[in-house]
């Protein structure tokens, strides 16, 4: 990353504040003005600037996010009053990266995702099965056996660092600024969530923890971690309307605690407090 330059000032109990960083030293004179202006009679005092090496920190993922530079071409290749199955097509920009034939509809069984400098992706080519896919080779290097009473992906979702961290670079918080802290080196493409159901309890949607901290190994390990959760994803009734996963799967990280929030849809029996389908 090479040398950020801090804007910083000093508080009357001595302590020295990041009022943000920037990459370049015009960049940062510029900033500099606009807060001496603005804060002009405050108790802040000696603002400067202050260079840092940041050879060697954390780097901040590039752009575009693996989901963004993505996508895949679907074809049915089944009658169209049969089960239906599909082939399915990875493109990276028009060149093709990958195929494989799934045995039921689409869905959102497609998710791409980085981890270690690599992408990856989630895919789904049996309706009660995850596997993961190396978008540089095109192979499959882990993934779990069908089952007739498996959990059917729905959707999958890894939360990508530019998901949380969106306005952290916007805001001045670079890696060696005052302002980072490790919170903000977090995630990094070792987890994931599937939703979906077993086979049979298809009325809602439940979500599920994908560990995928060992996948180059070949290891990949889904959790009930979270109980019988009911995501609420703001699908519309009987249309395939696909919402944003952010908008219904919601990470923070502060001080080391990581927390996940979901937009859920719980319905209980008012006698007994047990969760009920809401469709039962």
């Amino acid at each position: 990353m090479g040398t950020i330059y801090d804007v910083v000032a000093d508080s009357d109990d001595g302590r020295i504040h990041s009022f943000g960083a920037r990459r370049s030293r015009a960049d940062a004179e510029a900033y500099l003005a606009e807060e001496l202006k603005r804060y002009a009679g405050s108790s802040w005092r000696n603002f400067r600037i202050a260079e840092v090496d940041a050879t060697g920190l954390f780097e901040i993922p590039p752009r575009p996010t693996p989901r963004e530079r993505y996508s895949v071409r679907v074809k049915q290749t089944s009658p169209a009053a049969s089960w239906t199955k599909v082939a399915v097509e990875i493109l990276d920009g028009e060149r093709l990266v990958g195929r494989y034939d799934r045995n039921y509809a689409m869905l959102r069984t497609f998710e791409p995702f980085r981890q270690g400098g690599r992408h990856y992706a989630l895919i789904s080519r049996n309706y009660t099965a995850t596997s993961v896919m190396d978008l540089e080779t095109g192979e499959i290097i882990a993934g779990e056996e069908p089952s007739s009473g498996g959990f059917c992906p729905v959707g999958f979702y890894v939360p990508d660092w530019w998901d949380i961290h969106e306005r952290a670079e916007r805001s001045g918080t670079l890696p060696g600024s005052r302002r980072w802290t490790p919170d903000y080196e977090w995630p990094s493409g070792d987890f994931g969530f599937v939703w979906g159901c077993v086979w049979g309890d298809d009325s809602s949607w439940k979500v599920q923890y994908l560990d995928l901290s060992r996948v180059q190994e070949g290891v990949l390990t889904r959790e009930e971690r979270f109980g019988y959760v009911i995501l609420d994803t703001g699908e519309a009734e009987g249309r395939e309307v696909w919402r944003d996963a952010r908008e219904f799967i919601h990470l923070w990280s502060y001080e080391g605690m990581r927390r996940v929030e979901f937009r859920t849809s719980q319905t209980y029996d008012l006698r007994s407090g047990q969760i009920q389908d809401p469709l039962e």
